[in-house]
């Protein structure tokens, strides 16, 4: 049987905390919070682009308890009854098995589309077709169902799927495949020679579903987390949630667990992957950000107020100023990022290395950088 529209749900994770993009994704306003494209947060496209795919009701948000406060700022218009706050980070295991042991009491039939809450996505009406297609392989199928995107180039900030080109299959404009095997991010030469062999995609995050199917697989491959969930399950009364107390006693017994390594990637389960379109991006580092972005004639990406920019000879850079006006002489390659209390400046193609700064000032303790 195909997947009903009743029976699909979406859940946004939004528990990220975006270091590569610091310092404007600080702990006060993660990057799934902020809006460097147009006026929108990422996480509110995510959101309404969602609503092509699932009713507002069926759409939930997974993250730490605390974030509700940057949901309630960020997001207004997303119904808090639809939160899965977490007492403390546990991993993906236990957040999805959370969130799916709530839902599955709401829908026993339910099929999950899991996705990040910070995709770059142009073409929304492919994107809500091949969620479609994926709920509908899941259902049919009774499968795992990943995405990926054919790559652009040897990237390896992103993990890799192999697949079975022969399985190919189509529905409106995307493409399917039987997936033989997962890799973790590769070293340079590895990249390339997945990007040669041309059976070889990206790995996006999220997948799709079956309730079932996912609690399941918990329970066999990840048999601590999933008697957790057993007990929260038979804890849990609807339409009332758990009191904090006692969600607080179940997630104390979860030991942290990644959903890919511990349970998706061993699981001995039916697995197909369909294609996003080839924009896609996860815009995790400031390279990316200006990859996405229109250029100016000299190749600069200037995000805010540009009166506050003032270049000779400066080409190929990203710059976002902040209060003050920023000056920029001969230089070429440059991320310049001037978050009010801090600036960046960056070679725009050591962007990845962000996050080392981020780590340094976490050794340092320099709080309230962060």
């Amino acid at each position: 049987m195909a997947a009903a529209s009743k029976d699909v749900y979406v859940v946004i994770v939004a528990g990220g905390t975006g270091t590569r993009l610091w310092p404007l994704s600080r702990r006060k306003r993660p990057k799934q919070f902020l809006n460097i494209f147009g006026n929108l947060s990422f996480i509110q496209q995510i959101y309404h682009r969602t609503l092509k795919v699932a009713p507002a009701d069926h759409v939930f948000i997974v993250a730490p308890e605390n974030y509700s406060e940057y949901i309630k700022q960020y997001l207004p218009e997303f119904p808090l009854t639809n939160f899965m706050g977490e007492p403390a980070k546990k991993g993906t295991t236990a957040a999805y098995g959370y969130t799916a042991t709530y839902i599955k009491q709401l829908n026993p039939d339910a099929i999950l589309h899991i996705i990040a809450a910070d995709d770059y996505i142009v073409d929304e009406d492919h994107y809500a077709k091949a969620l479609g297609y994926a709920a509908r392989l899941s259902s049919e199928k009774d499968a795992l169902v990943i995405y990926g995107v054919k790559p652009a180039d040897p990237n390896t900030g992103y993990g890799y799927v192999q697949v079975d080109l022969s399985s190919k299959a189509s529905e409106d404009g995307t493409d399917s495949y039987l997936v033989k095997s997962f890799h973790e991010k590769p070293l340079l030469e590895t990249a390339k020679q997945f990007l040669q062999s041309g059976d070889y995609f990206w790995h996006v995050f999220g997948f799709t579903v079956s309730i079932n199917k996912l609690l399941s697989l918990i329970d066999q491959y990840d048999p601590p987390t999933g008697k957790v969930l057993q007990e929260l399950d038979a804890d849990m009364k609807l339409p009332a949630r758990l009191e904090a107390a006692r969600l607080e006693q179940h997630y104390a017994k979860l030991v942290e667990s990644n959903i890919d390594n511990q349970v998706l990637e061993k699981a001995d389960v039916t697995t197909y992957m369909v294609t996003l379109e080839d924009t896609w991006s996860d815009v995790g580092t400031w390279d990316h950000v200006y990859s996405l972005k229109e250029k100016d004639v000299e190749g600069n990406v200037i995000v805010g107020d540009k009166d506050k920019i003032f270049m000779v000879e400066a080409t190929k850079s990203l710059i976002i100023p902040g209060d003050k006006p920023l000056a920029l002489v001969g230089v070429t390659n440059l991320v310049v990022i001037d978050a009010g209390d801090v600036i960046l400046i960056c070679d725009k193609t050591k962007a990845q290395d962000v996050k080392k700064l981020v780590n340094l000032l976490k050794e340092k303790k320099l709080d309230q950088y962060l």
